[in-house]
């Protein structure tokens, strides 16, 4: 239309991001880096109930105790650690399932991604000091830095490895109850806290989906990054 101005003006409305994409990941509380995801080797055939494999990987993996790996269709736990080499290394598992043919691969990273995550909402929260000011609550400074508390429910059962390592960790006392866990939202921003997990809550009724839902409460450190940096780094929340 003639009428209508040919220079538009710009638009400074920022970007609305869906919750729905936050992702919620284990990682090993003794872990110093983070292990992407890589291919694991069974490099010799692995009978029914056998308590050792060898795993073999295109470079150095460190696997922790408790890990859980795929072969195919069948799932092995590590029963102690074991840094697997290109050449081949004898890991310690759980009684084989079933046999694993040679050469059967798995994938292996130490980011335990939580599933169905219903709900997983860190709260972050200042430790302060207050005052009362003519009948109200003021706070006026921070003592001990921050503290943060979140909520962990997912659809997923004892079943699934990862939820099953949450259910083990809130069914333990300190210190066997410490996780560390990173939250990813989707404009870029990471949560890295190390944390007590709660007691497990179990919620189950007629018509309804089972679900299963764990406290995480700051333990240890609490990290913070912007992934839209060109070279992102874990910065301390309480260091400064």
């Amino acid at each position: 239309m003639a009428e209508l101005p040919t220079t538009l003006p710009a638009d400074k409305t920022p970007n609305v991001y869906s919750g729905t994409r936050l992702v919620t990941y284990l990682l090993a509380v003794g872990a110093s880096t983070i292990i992407p995801a890589t291919t694991l080797t069974n490099a010799a055939a692995v009978a029914a109930n056998a308590t050792t494999m060898t795993i073999s990987a295109p470079s150095n993996v460190d696997l922790p105790s408790g890990t859980v790996l795929t072969f195919g269709t069948t799932q092995v736990t590590t029963t102690a650690a074991a840094t697997v080499t290109n050449a081949g290394t004898a890991v310690a598992i759980q009684a084989a399932p079933a046999a694993v043919p040679i050469n059967t691969t798995a994938t292996y990273t130490n980011l335990l991604e939580v599933p169905i995550a219903e709900e997983s909402n860190p709260t972050l929260a200042d430790q302060e000091e207050t005052i009362n000011v003519h009948g109200r609550i003021t706070p006026i400074r921070v003592v001990n830095g921050k503290d943060m508390t979140a909520t962990i429910r997912t659809l997923g059962g004892i079943d699934d490895p990862v939820v099953k390592r949450l259910i083990t960790r809130g069914m333990s006392i300190s210190p066997n109850n410490r996780e560390r866990v990173i939250w990813v939202y989707p404009d870029g921003f990471a949560l890295l806290a190390t944390v007590n997990i709660g007691a497990p809550t179990r919620q189950a009724a007629a018509g309804n989906s089972q679900r299963v839902q764990v406290s995480a409460n700051l333990s240890g450190g609490l990290f913070w990054a912007n992934l839209n940096d060109p070279t992102p780094t874990w910065q301390a929340v309480n260091g400064n």
